[in-house]
């Protein structure tokens, strides 16, 4: 009775709404078409496929609007635990105010980077209590389906040169933007960022649980390969970082975790979930040209970090990544300071950019930078290990994410593949020397 209360919504109040937004004039509604394909479900949400076809009356001419509704899955208690409704609050408020005012200070600037590229068009977005739909808080977003324009998922787990670049200078753009408002008008940036609920792994000493698990899962895995293989530990420097990691935060790496969520001057309001699993590209002659993000739903203000080293660790394969680590983060700050210069209207010499120089970057990337290779720990199992063992996890971490099974699942999917990747990951993060921040006190 529920899911149809909620469905009957979607297809005549929400449809009403997102008609008014559409301003067509005299048109009339002759066509609603509500699917929920299985597919396109996630953990916390679920994804509706909404087809309008409106009719001017004057002219007969139709047009058909493809839409795909997000709403939040779960009942209230689900919610909670999970943040959801944190999240799914936050992802409403970057799509109804961080994106529109980016977008008008590139549009007032006169940029040639436009704000309204970077994601799917909002057709509707709302947060709150919504008695039609259902008893307890909601949050409803409309977007248009890209995919009927041709954008479509990467490959699923290694990215080559092009699609990496693409995704640095894209989230490039965006993170230039609080730099931007940091220079040019601090008192509404700071509101900007007042408005984002704060997402933090630890608060007021208690611990978001469900990830603490998953992230200690990750580094029993790797401390488990590790004792069984020693002579991976292959220099004394790797050797000295995995055992002070395995010392310090073995127990409880969620500590660590929250380290990374310190604010500084190298701030900015994150996409917070960037890979490739949240972004479209589209494609001619068969070369990613453009690309749209989405699912902003764990969004910070933060170390930009979070959003390089997530995509960056998990999909680069071996080789590359040691290979293009540095020149693909120069890539990004190439960007980030083109797209500064742009807004400022000023040369690279401005001393007001000095602050995002490079070098200062990179000093920043090594106190920051080990966040990917964390993350990685426990999503690459997900990632390279086989479809059955994809939907054994998904469905372990919705049962009981703290059993016995779901750790197990975590250790072998996958297998020795993976094992061997992470390594390589923690290898290449002691070489850069991205273990400051396991070795600050």
């Amino acid at each position: 009775m529920e899911e149809q209360q909620k469905l009957d919504f979607i297809r005549n109040e929400l449809t009403g709404n997102i008609l008014k937004a559409l301003e067509l004039g005299d048109s009339e509604l002759v066509k609603v078409n509500l699917s929920t394909p299985n597919h396109l479900d996630g953990f916390m949400s679920v994804i509706h496929n909404l087809v309008l076809v409106t009719r001017d009356k004057k002219t007969r001419k139709e047009r058909t609007f493809n839409l795909m509704v997000k709403v939040m899955k779960g009942d209230e208690k689900f919610r909670e635990v999970s943040l959801t409704k944190t999240q799914f609050t936050n992802e409403i408020y970057i799509y109804s105010k961080v994106i529109p005012t980016f977008t008008e200070l590139l549009s007032t600037r006169g940029c040639s980077v436009k704000g309204n590229s970077w994601c799917p068009r909002i057709f509707y977005c709302t947060a709150g209590l919504i008695p039609a739909f259902s008893k307890i808080y909601e949050t409803i977003l409309v977007m248009e389906n890209i995919a009927l324009d041709g954008y479509k998922a990467g490959p699923r787990n290694d990215l080559d040169e092009t699609h990496l670049t693409l995704m640095a200078k894209r989230i490039a753009q965006f993170h230039a933007c609080t730099y931007a408002m940091k220079i040019i008008d601090k008192e509404s940036i700071e509101n900007l960022v007042d408005g984002i609920i704060p997402l933090n792994f630890i608060k007021y000493d208690e611990i978001f649980e469900s990830y603490a698990i998953m992230f200690r899962n990750g580094l029993d895995r790797i401390f488990g390969y590790l004792s069984k293989h020693p002579e991976e530990l292959d220099n004394e420097q790797f050797k000295a970082d995995m055992a002070k990691l395995r010392s310090k935060y073995g127990e409880e790496p969620i500590h660590l975790m929250q380290k990374f969520l310190q604010r500084n001057e190298f701030s900015v309001i994150l996409h917070g979930d960037y890979n490739r699993n949240n972004v479209l590209f589209k494609y001619e002659n068969g070369k990613p040209v453009d690309l749209r993000m989405f699912d902003f739903q764990k969004n910070r203000y933060a170390t930009p970090s979070i959003d390089l080293s997530f995509f960056m660790c998990m999909s680069m394969s071996t080789g590359l990544r040691e290979q293009f680590w540095n020149p693909l983060l120069k890539c990004y700050h190439d960007s980030l300071m083109d797209t500064l210069i742009d807004i400022l209207k000023c040369d690279r010499s401005d001393p007001r950019l000095e602050t995002y120089s490079y070098s200062n970057f990179m000093v920043h990337m090594k106190q920051f930078g080990m966040y990917g290779a964390m993350v990685a720990s426990h999503f690459l199992p997900w990632m390279l290990g086989s479809e059955e063992e994809c939907a054994l996890l998904a469905e372990c971490s919705v049962k009981d994410i703290g059993s016995d099974e779901m750790k197990r699942l975590t250790i072998i999917s996958g297998g020795e593949k993976v094992d061997k990747r992470l390594i390589e990951i923690f290898r290449l993060m002691s070489q850069l020397g991205y273990f400051s921040i396991v070795h600050d006190d």
